[in-house]
């Protein structure tokens, strides 16, 4: 996977891919997952005896040998592992006792994985199953390519359904309804200020002091004199962390949105609320003062080291991620709330094809992935005697760094067995901020914009024109906010916010939003 490690959007998940904890004691997790078998083997036998494998047309061609079913199941990583034929034998020996499936899988690399999925979607090319963010979501749903499975998970997903919150499926719901599996993982955003430790304790900096963008300017001025050195080195998409507290409302624009915590639900343009004006104010401040570096605007690529930056994540990530990536001791700050909304939760899904024969199967199959540990150390580790042991203490300890698809991408993170490297459980710390997220109160919402699809298409250009300049300080906000303003009224800026009011007003009207 192609990770930046230089702004903010990167996620510890991400980085630890390799550092997987389970989030329960390995005997509690065994109970859990002999249940989930159990309940998982008993639907599978009703449905096929039932004979309701139902369908559309296309997706893989048949059914195979014995009544097995056959899927193919389409995602991201670092292309076709090297072992995937003996990886892919085991895993189909496993699962075809249980739910009746052979499976085939296809990884896609990270450079190849727009052209070649937007391919699969729009043409009659066979696959059951593909891994998708937000965007891919909406786009998949506009497009009729994403099956509905509203009416199916709770009869072939009853293990996912008692492991993860009701909360957490309704950030994946358009019009009410589901089309989508999300990966239960750090499914909420926590951000967290990133130090380089050496000058913390050199400068003696109070770091619960300096959450809020505007109290770092007198630090970053000393470092900056003192070490002759950028304290803020970013590349062309700047600060962004400081829109994370806006939900774009599915509109895949950061100058729209909905404040997560604003229970009148106004419709902002959010480069004219005061907050995000300071804090652009700011960043044209330390711009000036040579706080950050002077190419950030055309930067594609940054560098490792940073004596501060934001990053999504949990607090242990600094020791187990952070830190090592940067070849530096850090320690982490909190800044601001741990939020949940549309958008965190559709960071990482995998949606089932409006074409396959055999929804139910899907389903079942990913059922099992997220709730079956044995199955799902096998998608996250690689093979077992190739790729990962089992310790005697019931722990993976990892052979080697070969495993080609992107743990995240396949579900949730809590029923990972624990690394041996691990000394603390880091996925019980998600779990924690998982649960005490502040909830957007435009949680499953999704913005319709057929009505207003070009204007907003052509103010979304707009925005991506001045963004890179504007979010890395080049410009000052004073003069060039009113510009963009200017340009979007012209394309239909008016017509855009007033579509997403009345959508917004009509959702909070008819969900009963008491908060």
């Amino acid at each position: 996977m192609k990770i930046n490690i230089f702004n903010r959007e990167i996620c510890a998940c991400a980085l630890l891919d390799t550092n997987s904890l389970c989030a329960k004691s390995s005997a509690e997790m065994e109970g859990k997952m002999m249940k989930w078998k159990r309940i998982a083997a008993v639907g599978a036998a009703v449905m096929m005896a039932a004979g309701t494998l139902a369908g559309c047309g296309g997706g893989t061609e048949d059914v195979g040998e014995g009544g097995i079913v056959n899927l193919k199941w389409v995602t991201i990583g670092n292309g076709m592992p090297k072992n995937y034929d003996s990886w892919i034998a085991k895993v189909n020996e496993y699962i075809e006792p249980e739910i009746g499936v052979n499976l085939e899988m296809e990884v896609i690399p990270w450079g190849d994985w727009d052209k070649r999925r937007s391919i699969l979607v729009s043409t009659n090319e066979p696959f059951d199953m593909i891994f998708g963010t937000g965007n891919n979501y909406i786009a998949d749903i506009n497009l009729g390519a994403c099956y509905d499975i509203t009416d199916m998970i709770d009869a072939n997903m009853p293990g996912l359904k008692e492991l993860m919150p009701d909360k957490y499926w309704d950030g994946v719901k358009v019009k009410d309804r589901i089309y989508g599996i999300p990966s239960y993982k750090d499914s909420s955003i926590s951000n967290y200020a990133v130090w380089d430790k050496e000058l913390v304790d050199e400068y003696n900096l109070d770091l619960a002091s300096l959450t809020e963008i505007e109290s770092l300017t007198e630090p970053f001025e000393i470092l900056k004199a003192d070490k002759n050195d950028y304290p803020v080195y970013v590349k062309n998409d700047g600060v962004s962390y400081i829109f994370d507290v806006y939900d774009q409302l599915g509109a895949g624009t950061q100058i729209l949105g909905v404040r997560y915590d604003d229970t009148d639900g106004k419709v902002c343009f959010t480069l004219e609320e005061p907050e995000i004006y300071s804090a652009l104010e700011t960043l044209h401040e330390w711009y000036q003062k040579g706080i950050i570096n002077p190419d950030a605007s055309t930067l594609s690529e940054a560098r490792v080291y940073n004596m501060w930056r934001v990053a999504q994540g949990w607090e242990s990530a600094g020791v187990t991620a952070w830190g090592p990536q940067m070849g530096k001791e850090v320690v982490v700050q909190k800044v601001g709330d741990t939020i949940l909304s549309n958008e965190t939760v559709r960071g990482s899904l995998n949606m089932i094809s409006i074409n396959t024969k055999h929804p139910e199967k899907c389903l079942q199959l990913l059922d099992m992935v997220n709730t079956d540990t044995k199955l799902r150390d096998m998608f996250y580790y690689g093979e077992e005697g190739v790729n990962f042991n089992y310790t005697e203490d019931g722990r993976v300890h990892k052979i080697n760094n070969e495993w080609a698809m992107a743990g995240y991408t396949q579900g949730t993170f809590f029923t990972v067995t624990l690394e041996d490297t691990n000394e603390t459980n880091q996925w019980d710390e998600v779990r924690e901020l998982n649960e005490a997220a502040v909830s957007s109160v435009m949680l499953g919402f999704t913005f319709d914009s057929t009505e207003v699809s070009d204007k907003l298409a052509n103010c979304r250009e707009i925005w991506l024109r001045y963004r890179s300049e504007v979010m890395t300080g080049v410009r000052d906000p004073k003069d060039t906010i009113p510009e963009i303003k200017d340009e979007l009224m012209k394309a239909g800026w008016q017509e855009v916010m007033d579509e997403a009011q009345k959508q917004v007003d009509e959702f909070m009207e008819q969900h009963g939003k008491n908060f």
